[in-house]
Protein backbone atom coordinates (compact mmCIF):
# COMPACT_ATOMS: atom_id res chain seq x y z
CA UNK A 1 0.00 0.00 0.00
CA UNK A 2 1.35 3.04 -1.27
CA UNK A 3 1.45 6.53 1.01
CA UNK A 4 -1.33 8.08 -1.24
CA UNK A 5 -3.36 4.74 -0.52
CA UNK A 6 -2.96 5.05 3.18
CA UNK A 7 -3.62 8.92 3.19
CA UNK A 8 -6.82 7.93 1.28
CA UNK A 9 -7.90 5.61 3.66
CA UNK A 10 -6.74 7.56 6.71
CA UNK A 11 -9.17 10.71 5.90
CA UNK A 12 -11.82 9.06 4.29
CA UNK A 13 -12.49 6.55 7.68
CA UNK A 14 -12.18 9.84 9.56
CA UNK A 15 -14.48 12.18 7.54
CA UNK A 16 -16.74 9.25 5.99
CA UNK A 17 -20.23 11.93 5.76
CA UNK A 18 -20.94 13.80 2.75
CA UNK A 19 -20.90 17.12 5.27
CA UNK A 20 -17.43 16.19 6.31
CA UNK A 21 -16.37 16.28 3.47
CA UNK A 22 -18.03 19.07 1.80
CA UNK A 23 -16.57 21.34 4.75
CA UNK A 24 -13.02 20.70 3.99
CA UNK A 25 -13.21 21.13 -0.06
CA UNK A 26 -14.89 24.21 0.03
CA UNK A 27 -12.10 25.58 1.45
CA UNK A 28 -10.20 24.66 -2.25
CA UNK A 29 -12.51 24.27 -4.37
CA UNK A 30 -15.78 25.59 -5.66
CA UNK A 31 -18.77 23.45 -6.98
CA UNK A 32 -17.82 24.27 -10.27
CA UNK A 33 -14.69 23.33 -10.22
CA UNK A 34 -15.28 19.99 -8.47
CA UNK A 35 -17.43 19.53 -11.59
CA UNK A 36 -14.39 20.11 -14.10
CA UNK A 37 -12.21 17.90 -12.30
CA UNK A 38 -14.85 15.14 -12.07
CA UNK A 39 -14.91 15.94 -16.47
CA UNK A 40 -10.81 15.00 -16.42
CA UNK A 41 -10.87 12.03 -13.92
CA UNK A 42 -12.29 8.91 -15.43
CA UNK A 43 -12.91 6.22 -12.60
CA UNK A 44 -12.50 2.49 -13.36
CA UNK A 45 -14.77 -0.36 -12.05
CA UNK A 46 -16.78 2.53 -10.41
CA UNK A 47 -20.30 2.75 -11.05
CA UNK A 48 -21.88 5.95 -12.64
CA UNK A 49 -23.99 6.94 -9.67
CA UNK A 50 -20.77 6.25 -6.97
CA UNK A 51 -18.94 8.50 -9.26
CA UNK A 52 -19.41 12.12 -7.55
CA UNK A 53 -18.68 10.13 -4.07
CA UNK A 54 -15.71 8.91 -5.29
CA UNK A 55 -14.61 11.73 -6.37
CA UNK A 56 -15.01 14.05 -3.41
CA UNK A 57 -12.79 11.38 -0.88
CA UNK A 58 -9.92 11.51 -4.05
CA UNK A 59 -9.84 15.26 -3.87
CA UNK A 60 -10.34 15.47 -0.21
CA UNK A 61 -7.35 13.25 0.37
CA UNK A 62 -5.01 15.64 -1.98
CA UNK A 63 -6.12 18.39 0.34
CA UNK A 64 -3.90 16.34 3.53
CA UNK A 65 -0.37 17.17 3.34
CA UNK A 66 2.57 16.18 6.36
CA UNK A 67 4.31 19.56 7.02
CA UNK A 68 7.05 19.30 5.21
CA UNK A 69 4.80 18.71 1.88
CA UNK A 70 3.12 21.62 2.55
CA UNK A 71 6.34 23.62 3.31
CA UNK A 72 7.59 22.66 -0.50
CA UNK A 73 4.38 24.30 -1.48
CA UNK A 74 5.28 27.40 -0.01
CA UNK A 75 2.81 27.07 3.28
CA UNK A 76 3.61 26.94 6.51
CA UNK A 77 1.23 25.44 9.54
CA UNK A 78 -1.00 28.25 11.34
CA UNK A 79 0.07 28.88 14.98
CA UNK A 80 -1.57 26.96 17.59
CA UNK A 81 -3.00 24.49 14.93
CA UNK A 82 -2.71 20.53 15.72
CA UNK A 83 -2.60 17.61 13.34
CA UNK A 84 -6.24 16.10 12.65
CA UNK A 85 -4.55 12.59 11.61
CA UNK A 86 -1.73 10.66 13.18
CA UNK A 87 -0.34 7.72 10.86
CA UNK A 88 2.61 6.24 10.05
CA UNK A 89 4.01 6.53 6.18
CA UNK A 90 6.70 5.13 4.31
CA UNK A 91 10.16 7.06 4.55
CA UNK A 92 12.87 6.07 2.50
CA UNK A 93 15.98 5.12 3.97
CA UNK A 94 19.74 5.35 1.93
CA UNK A 95 21.43 3.15 3.97
CA UNK A 96 22.84 0.08 2.97
CA UNK A 97 20.20 -2.61 3.64
CA UNK A 98 21.17 -5.50 6.68
CA UNK A 99 19.64 -8.44 4.85
CA UNK A 100 21.22 -12.08 4.45
CA UNK A 101 20.18 -13.72 0.96
CA UNK A 102 19.08 -16.57 2.17
CA UNK A 103 16.55 -14.70 3.82
CA UNK A 104 13.28 -14.60 1.95
CA UNK A 105 11.48 -11.11 2.37
CA UNK A 106 8.25 -10.86 4.43
CA UNK A 107 5.11 -9.04 3.46
CA UNK A 108 6.39 -6.02 4.78
CA UNK A 109 9.82 -5.55 2.66
CA UNK A 110 8.27 -6.61 -0.20
CA UNK A 111 6.06 -4.11 0.07
CA UNK A 112 8.58 -1.25 0.82
CA UNK A 113 10.44 -2.51 -2.34
CA UNK A 114 7.18 -1.66 -4.82
CA UNK A 115 7.99 1.74 -3.51
CA UNK A 116 10.84 2.63 -4.81
CA UNK A 117 13.03 -0.75 -5.79
CA UNK A 118 16.94 1.11 -5.66
CA UNK A 119 16.25 1.60 -1.90
CA UNK A 120 14.81 1.03 1.30
CA UNK A 121 12.05 2.11 3.31
CA UNK A 122 10.48 2.10 6.78
CA UNK A 123 7.16 2.91 8.05
CA UNK A 124 7.41 6.40 10.28
CA UNK A 125 5.12 8.09 12.49
CA UNK A 126 3.36 10.98 10.10
CA UNK A 127 1.34 13.61 11.01
CA UNK A 128 -1.02 15.36 8.61
CA UNK A 129 -3.00 18.75 8.60
CA UNK A 130 -5.48 20.01 5.94
CA UNK A 131 -5.60 23.10 3.97
CA UNK A 132 -7.50 25.12 6.16
CA UNK A 133 -4.53 24.70 8.99
CA UNK A 134 -2.16 26.37 6.66
CA UNK A 135 -1.41 29.70 5.71
CA UNK A 136 1.10 31.12 2.70
CA UNK A 137 4.40 31.55 4.10
CA UNK A 138 6.14 34.95 5.26
CA UNK A 139 9.00 35.82 3.23
CA UNK A 140 12.56 36.30 5.16
CA UNK A 141 13.34 39.45 6.02
CA UNK A 142 15.64 41.58 3.86
CA UNK A 143 19.34 41.97 5.54
CA UNK A 144 20.96 44.76 5.80
CA UNK A 145 23.87 43.98 3.31
CA UNK A 146 22.82 42.73 -0.22
CA UNK A 147 25.77 41.12 -1.12
CA UNK A 148 29.04 40.30 -0.27
CA UNK A 149 31.14 43.12 -1.83
CA UNK A 150 28.40 45.67 0.18
CA UNK A 151 29.83 43.89 3.56
CA UNK A 152 33.69 44.19 2.58
CA UNK A 153 33.35 47.67 1.18
CA UNK A 154 31.74 48.43 5.00
CA UNK A 155 34.36 46.72 6.70
CA UNK A 156 37.28 49.00 4.51
CA UNK A 157 35.11 52.07 5.66
CA UNK A 158 36.06 50.78 9.55
CA UNK A 159 39.33 49.85 8.93
CA UNK A 160 39.99 53.42 7.63
CA UNK A 161 38.29 54.80 10.08
CA UNK A 162 40.26 53.02 12.90
CA UNK A 163 43.85 54.12 11.06
CA UNK A 164 42.58 57.33 11.28
CA UNK A 165 41.58 57.76 14.77
CA UNK A 166 45.28 56.46 15.46
CA UNK A 167 47.11 58.45 13.93
CA UNK A 168 44.90 61.41 15.51
CA UNK A 169 45.34 60.09 18.94
CA UNK A 170 49.16 59.38 17.67
CA UNK A 171 49.48 63.32 17.25
CA UNK A 172 47.00 64.44 20.46
CA UNK A 173 50.03 62.67 22.11
CA UNK A 174 52.81 64.20 20.55
CA UNK A 175 51.18 67.51 20.97
CA UNK A 176 52.15 69.80 24.31
CA UNK A 177 49.45 69.11 27.07
CA UNK A 178 48.30 72.52 27.92
CA UNK A 179 49.32 74.54 31.14
CA UNK A 180 46.46 75.55 33.57
CA UNK A 181 47.14 78.60 35.55
CA UNK A 182 44.95 79.82 38.60
CA UNK A 183 44.74 83.68 39.14
CA UNK A 184 44.34 84.79 42.85
CA UNK A 185 42.90 87.68 44.13
CA UNK A 186 43.44 89.12 47.54
CA UNK A 187 40.81 91.40 48.96
CA UNK A 188 41.62 94.55 51.06
CA UNK A 189 41.38 94.24 54.94
CA UNK A 190 38.83 96.06 56.37
CA UNK A 191 38.94 99.31 58.30
CA UNK A 192 36.89 99.84 61.14
CA UNK A 193 34.52 102.88 61.32
CA UNK A 194 33.18 104.45 64.29
CA UNK A 195 29.24 104.72 63.14
CA UNK A 196 28.23 108.30 62.36
CA UNK A 197 25.65 109.97 65.18
CA UNK A 198 21.82 109.71 64.84
CA UNK A 199 19.36 112.24 65.00
CA UNK A 200 15.80 111.61 66.59
CA UNK A 201 13.61 111.23 63.51
CA UNK A 202 10.57 113.79 63.90
CA UNK A 203 7.02 112.36 64.47
CA UNK A 204 5.30 112.39 61.19
CA UNK A 205 1.14 112.50 60.58
CA UNK A 206 -0.53 109.76 60.38
CA UNK A 207 -1.28 108.47 56.92
CA UNK A 208 -4.68 106.59 56.12
CA UNK A 209 -4.12 102.64 55.91
CA UNK A 210 -4.61 101.39 52.66
CA UNK A 211 -7.18 98.89 52.01
CA UNK A 212 -6.50 95.33 52.47
CA UNK A 213 -7.70 94.16 49.34
CA UNK A 214 -4.78 96.19 47.62
CA UNK A 215 -1.98 93.67 46.93
CA UNK A 216 1.44 94.74 47.00
CA UNK A 217 3.64 95.15 44.35
CA UNK A 218 5.00 91.73 43.37
CA UNK A 219 9.22 91.80 43.72
CA UNK A 220 10.84 91.61 40.52
CA UNK A 221 11.90 88.28 40.25
CA UNK A 222 15.99 87.84 39.49
CA UNK A 223 17.13 87.09 35.98
CA UNK A 224 18.44 83.53 35.93
CA UNK A 225 21.96 83.24 35.22
CA UNK A 226 22.79 81.68 31.99
CA UNK A 227 24.76 77.50 32.48
CA UNK A 228 28.37 78.43 31.77
CA UNK A 229 29.75 75.71 28.93
CA UNK A 230 31.73 72.84 30.23
CA UNK A 231 35.50 73.64 30.24
CA UNK A 232 37.75 73.02 27.48
CA UNK A 233 39.90 70.72 29.61
CA UNK A 234 37.32 68.64 30.20
CA UNK A 235 35.99 68.26 26.77
CA UNK A 236 39.43 67.50 25.35
CA UNK A 237 39.91 64.67 28.22
CA UNK A 238 36.60 63.30 27.29
CA UNK A 239 37.67 63.27 23.82
CA UNK A 240 41.04 61.22 24.33
CA UNK A 241 39.28 59.42 26.40
CA UNK A 242 36.56 58.27 23.64
CA UNK A 243 39.39 57.90 21.12
CA UNK A 244 40.99 56.02 23.76
CA UNK A 245 38.18 53.60 24.20
CA UNK A 246 37.86 52.93 19.99
CA UNK A 247 41.08 52.06 19.57
CA UNK A 248 39.88 49.57 22.64
CA UNK A 249 37.65 47.79 20.50
CA UNK A 250 38.75 44.22 18.54
CA UNK A 251 38.64 44.86 14.70
CA UNK A 252 36.28 41.70 14.84
CA UNK A 253 33.59 43.68 16.77
CA UNK A 254 32.56 45.64 14.08
CA UNK A 255 29.22 46.41 16.09
CA UNK A 256 31.47 47.70 18.70
CA UNK A 257 33.49 49.54 17.01
CA UNK A 258 30.86 51.25 15.36
CA UNK A 259 29.28 52.48 18.19
CA UNK A 260 32.70 53.59 20.23
CA UNK A 261 33.25 55.49 16.68
CA UNK A 262 30.22 57.57 17.26
CA UNK A 263 30.70 57.96 20.75
CA UNK A 264 34.10 59.60 19.74
CA UNK A 265 32.48 61.92 16.95
CA UNK A 266 30.09 63.14 18.90
CA UNK A 267 33.03 64.20 21.80
CA UNK A 268 35.55 65.45 18.81
CA UNK A 269 32.24 68.15 17.86
CA UNK A 270 31.75 69.08 21.53
CA UNK A 271 34.84 70.91 21.72
CA UNK A 272 34.81 71.75 18.24
CA UNK A 273 31.46 73.72 19.40
CA UNK A 274 33.26 74.80 22.64
CA UNK A 275 36.26 76.72 20.53
CA UNK A 276 33.67 78.35 18.34
CA UNK A 277 31.15 79.62 20.86
CA UNK A 278 32.00 82.67 23.10
CA UNK A 279 32.70 81.50 27.10
CA UNK A 280 29.53 82.38 29.22
CA UNK A 281 29.45 84.60 32.18
CA UNK A 282 27.07 84.20 35.02
CA UNK A 283 25.17 87.22 35.38
CA UNK A 284 24.61 88.50 38.91
CA UNK A 285 21.02 88.29 40.50
CA UNK A 286 19.25 91.59 40.43
CA UNK A 287 18.40 93.50 43.63
CA UNK A 288 14.51 93.12 44.25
Amino acid sequence: MTNDEIIYNEVNAKYHTPEQRRAILALAYTPEQIAAKGKEIHFKGVPEEQQGEELEKLLLAGLFHTFQEWKKDGKSVKAGEKATICTKLWKFDDRPRKTSASMEPDALTAAANDQRPDGNYYKAPAHLFHIGQVEASRPAPAGRFKSLDEIKAYNRMLADQRKAAKAAAEQAASAPAPVITEERHELPELVHVDPLPTKKAAKKASKPTAPKSAKKPAATKSAPQKAAQPAPDALHKAERKACAAFLAVPETDRKGQAAALDTWRKTRKAVEDAKQAPAAVAAPDEAP
